[in-house]
């Protein structure tokens, strides 16, 4: 019986006998999962996924300093997770998570700090000779709720260790223009998790963010097996039940793809939805300020236009509008997303550094939007 298989069953035992007894500690150590396993020797090691677990990526992420993402879900044999339109898929007890942050690195050794998308994961495999991993981020879904787990991985790539009160590391990285920076990342501990992952204020309660339809809605293009849609693949895999069969129902949010010129709005509002509208969103961390960030907003008050702040002070960059168009400097929203001071900036987790091809989409988006501020 493998270290996965014997955590689960001790849980389960807890769970028929009493009740009320605490689950079991999580394993200190992230193999024990049977998640991930790091093979090969120095120079040539692999970072394999377990049969059992589904790779998969979202149209447009959030920034973390420009770390790159694997993401995998893993579901418990024989159950699906439910099918929801705007919100979160809802998953079964026993679900895991996860979320490993890497960077590349370069000829030089470097860390890249790219916003092009990389092609080091493959088939089920990613290649640690092109990488520095940093951390392994697990949700587990409990009978409760949903509990986060930062796992943090030793210089040498072969393991991550739990790392519950959270780290930082010093690290720099080169970026596309060849400018060295250095800054502080941070591995959140579960209180700073729930900076992002506690939706809804009046609950507490930590959720997914990324496991919607308008996310992952997309080709995913290395799956062992090769390229297919995301959101058929778990239904044919029996990962996902009530998805619609008539696929222009489901919502689909675009790739923000810096590159790309067209589209401005619909990639600038991708951008704000995954990045600010899990605490701008009625009922959020961000309620009270009454700017609405999520795609499905319609309002264009709420989504900033020409909206004064609810509370005057340094965010607000002495500019009188969340959004004032054709003025991307005289806007708030474009103002802290261009700071990187912590009284000021937004996103105000998970970033040390100014993620600049977003904000050039961002001004770019308000450069067009119509109309003026009076």
């Amino acid at each position: 019986m493998n270290m996965r298989c014997r955590y689960c069953t001790v849980a389960i035992l807890l769970a028929l006998l009493a009740g009320c007894q605490p689950a079991p500690p999580p394993p200190e150590e992230l193999s024990e999962w049977d998640l991930l396993t790091v093979t090969g020797s120095a120079g040539q090691k692999q970072l394999l996924l377990a049969d059992d677990v589904l790779p998969y990526e979202l149209a447009t992420p959030l920034f973390s300093d420009y770390a790159r993402k694997l993401r995998t879900v893993r579901l418990p044999a024989g159950k699906s997770a439910s099918y929801r339109p705007e919100e979160p898929f809802r998953f079964p007890e026993g679900t895991v998570l996860s979320k490993t942050f890497y960077y590349p690195i370069d000829e030089d050794g470097e860390l890249q700090l790219t916003a092009t998308p990389g092609t080091e994961f493959r088939e089920g495999m990613l290649d640690l000779s092109a990488v520095e991993l940093i951390e392994t981020r697990l949700l587990v879904r409990e009978r409760d709720g949903w509990t986060a787990l930062p796992y943090v991985w030793n210089p040498d790539q072969s393991e991550a260790t739990l790392r519950r009160q959270g780290d930082i590391r010093r690290l720099s990285g080169r970026d596309d223009e060849g400018t060295v920076h250095e800054f502080a990342y941070l591995v959140p501990n579960r209180n700073e998790c729930g900076g992002c992952h506690i939706t809804e204020e009046s609950t507490g309660r930590i959720e997914p963010i990324g496991p919607a339809a308008r996310h992952l809605n997309r080709r995913f293009d290395h799956y062992r097996t090769g390229p297919a849609p995301q959101l058929r693949t778990w239904a044919e895999r029996g990962l996902l039940e009530g998805l619609p069969e008539d696929h222009d129902t489901i919502p689909a949010l675009p790739v923000w793809d810096p590159a790309a010129t067209d589209r401005t709005e619909a990639r600038a509002r991708a951008w704000l939805d995954i990045n600010c509208a899990h605490c701008h969103q009625p009922g959020g961390p961000a309620d009270n300020s009454g700017l609405f960030l999520g795609s499905f907003e319609q309002d264009r008050v709420r989504l900033g236009h020409c909206k004064p702040p609810v509370a005057a002070g340094r965010g607000t960059g002495g500019h009188r509008f969340s959004l004032q168009p054709g003025a991307p400097r005289q806007s708030i929203l474009y103002h802290r997303m261009a700071s990187t001071e912590p009284d000021i900036m937004m996103p105000e987790l998970g970033r040390s550094l100014v993620q600049q091809e977003a904000l050039t989409l961002i001004g770019r988006w308000i450069e067009e939007l119509p109309g003026s501020c009076q």
